[in-house]
């Protein structure tokens, strides 16, 4: 058997272990089976993550065209409330969004961010946004009593 049958080669790179399971399951749900690699040592401490290139979702080289095209179809599907209805950019109406953007919580959050980079840990004190990428419009999920007055947010409270 060729070596290079056996191989694995990367498909896509996540910050957050959780994430390349998704994918991963969603790989294995067509059939093709994928491997995330890199995980625990980055689940230890975040810090790693760009030193070792990111956590890495893996498949074989003749499964790579084939993972890279389910992929791309997955991340072109628009994010759905609960009624299954489309989530849209409160400023623009795009549906073409990020989710999962970090960003400190409140004043405080950078406290801990200068405290996080001092001893070399992932600071905890963080919000989730949803982040338009058409207009870069921040705001929460609707469901999460995210910004529904299309006004761009400052903390947690639209500017007026």
């Amino acid at each position: 058997m060729n070596a290079e049958h056996n191989d694995l080669v990367p498909v896509r790179f996540y910050d957050d272990p959780l994430d390349a399971h998704m994918a991963r399951c969603l790989l294995e749900n067509e059939g093709l089976e994928a491997f995330v690699h890199d995980e625990h040592i980055i689940g230890l401490n975040r810090a790693f993550s760009y030193a070792l290139g990111q956590v890495k979702l893996k498949v074989a080289v003749e499964d790579r065209t084939q993972a890279l095209r389910i992929l791309e179809e997955v991340e072109r599907r628009p994010y759905l409330n609960e009624a299954d209805q489309p989530i849209c950019c409160p400023s623009c109406g795009s549906t073409d969004l990020a989710n999962g953007v970090l960003r400190p919580r409140s004043f405080s959050g950078f406290i801990h961010w200068a405290l996080a980079l001092l001893f070399s840990v992932f600071p905890m004190s963080m919000d989730r946004f949803m982040q338009c990428s058409r207009c870069g419009h921040l705001f929460k999920r609707p469901e999460e009593g995210g910004n529904t007055t299309g006004r761009p947010l400052v903390g947690d409270r639209p500017v007026a």
